[in-house]
């Protein structure tokens, strides 16, 4: 028994050691496309945008003047982030579908309609 819990150990260092990704969402990202259960929405894509910090905080703006602000977190494919002007704070998580040097993809639940984000680095 006591080689099994040695051996589940070593196990358990070894992965533990490997690297993971290194994810880096800092910068502006700016939207490029959005769909909505595989269809385009209509809207101007040209006031859409995430803002990531260095620090953990993030800002973003979308259509009708709507603007969030506050702190990020990555963990495992998630995107955590939770909005800092409210009264209320609420933790909200969508999926990172691709991260890559200049592409973010995100996929999420609106209305338990699936929707799709495409966002292109500045």
């Amino acid at each position: 028994m006591r080689y099994i819990s040695y051996l589940l150990f070593l196990i358990m260092s070894v992965f533990s050691c490997q690297k993971q990704p290194n994810i880096d969402l800092t910068g502006t990202w700016k939207a490029i496309e959005l769909t909505q259960e595989g269809d385009s929405l209509e809207i101007d894509l040209g006031e859409v945008s995430f803002k990531f910090m260095e620090n953990g905080r993030y800002q973003f703006n979308s259509t009708l003047k709507y603007k969030e602000a506050g702190t990020y977190h990555i963990d495992g494919p998630f995107l955590f982030s939770t909005d800092t002007t409210q009264n209320i704070l609420h933790e909200k998580a969508v999926e990172i579908i691709q991260l890559s040097g200049d592409t973010l993809i995100l996929r999420m639940e609106e209305l338990d309609k699936e929707r799709v984000m495409v966002l292109k680095k500045e």
